[in-house]
């Protein structure tokens, strides 16, 4: 070896004693080379660790191999599980990421696309909150391959890798009232958001509706934020005192309900069951642990990245590629009790 000598694709082409059009047929593998002479390239290439120009390969290629990624927000330890699934993926392949936060905001979100998009990305990977027509607009104007994450797209040619939010908040809402709570609230997310905020609202308050238990007064708004929660329950309370159980659409939201309650004199979970959404590390650290529902985050990073870039490299064919459902779990800690009503405990 001779080390990381600056070296040319002319050089190589002498040293191997091919033309450069071959030198450069054999790195970018774009025709068929004698396998003799290809060995003989690539013999010098390894003795003089040659590193080819990225961006003169990527001219070449027609490709850039970077990978677009637009969050909501970077410091939410929800996406950055997402980005963990993704780079673990895509560790051993030739592409890089640009990952790019939006602060929920619908607006930055199509600059940041428009942004990646000049810049030559290769694919999108949409983390997605919530959207609008111009949004889903830009979305057909990409004219890249695009995933999204989260929530259902408006546009059919684009795969979503997603739980079933609706379903998973029916389950956790009915997993409340079967520990006996009837007066049950809800922290949700912003309606405007499709999956976190809408189906986790909706599959709450049908169930609850389902068993006569509904009510709008137990319901608070928040941005996904251990702020939001404290304040949510804040207003609950003060208009729904004697609620027994809190559902929130995020741990983070939940946590913060948890510390606003304790700080109110409330027991966890004997005056105040609280039940979660996400599974992220803090559920289990704080205490008491909190039950919540668990998304398999990184698996969404990894079909996620692997789906984008089998449509990078089939690019121009008539593949199908079919939304991927995943599985929630809902993980029993120690946040929940069973309703007690004059001293009895309800089973």
């Amino acid at each position: 070896m001779e080390g990381h000598v600056k070296i040319t694709i002319k050089e190589i082409a002498e040293r191997a004693g091919v033309s450069k059009a071959t030198v450069s047929r054999v790195l970018n593998n774009s025709k068929p080379v004698n396998e003799d002479i290809k060995k003989r390239v690539l013999a010098v290439i390894d003795s003089t660790n040659f590193k080819p120009n990225a961006v003169a390969r990527s001219l070449s290629l027609k490709k850039s191999h970077l990978i677009g990624i637009i969050i909501p927000d970077l410091s939410n330890p929800v996406f950055s599980r997402i980005i963990a699934g993704i780079e673990s993926a895509i560790r051993n392949l030739d592409y890089s990421l640009l990952i790019t936060a939006t602060d929920f905001n619908v607006d930055m979100k199509m600059q940041h696309m428009q942004i990646l998009k000049d810049k030559g990305v290769d694919g999108l990977i949409l983390v997605t909150d919530h959207g609008n027509e111009a949004f889903f607009e830009a979305m057909l104007e990409f004219k890249k391959p695009i995933v999204m994450i989260g929530s259902d797209s408006a546009v059919d040619s684009i795969p979503v890798v997603k739980i079933n939010n609706y379903k998973a908040a029916c389950e956790a809402t009915q997993h409340l009232i079967n520990l006996g709570h009837e007066k049950i609230g809800m922290i949700r997310g912003p309606l405007t958001d499709p999956h976190s905020g809408y189906e986790r609202f909706m599959g709450f308050r049908d169930t609850m509706m389902k068993a006569g238990l509904f009510d709008e007064a137990r319901i608070a708004e928040g941005w996904y934020s251990f702020d939001d929660g404290y304040k949510g329950l804040s207003k609950i309370i003060k208009t729904s005192p004697d609620i027994s159980a809190l559902f929130c659409a995020c741990d983070l939201m939940a946590v913060g309900a948890m510390k606003y309650a304790t700080e109110k004199g409330y027991k966890i979970p004997d005056d105040l069951s609280v039940l979660g959404f996400d599974d992220v590390e803090i559920a289990r650290m704080y205490n008491p642990s909190l039950r919540t529902v668990r998304q398999p985050f990184e698996e969404k990073g990894r079909l996620s990245i692997e789906t984008l870039i089998h449509m990078i490299e089939h690019k121009g064919e008539h593949i199908s590629f079919a939304n991927h459902i995943l599985t929630h779990e809902l993980i029993l800690r120690e946040s929940t009790t069973s309703f007690k009503r004059e001293g009895q405990t309800i089973e």
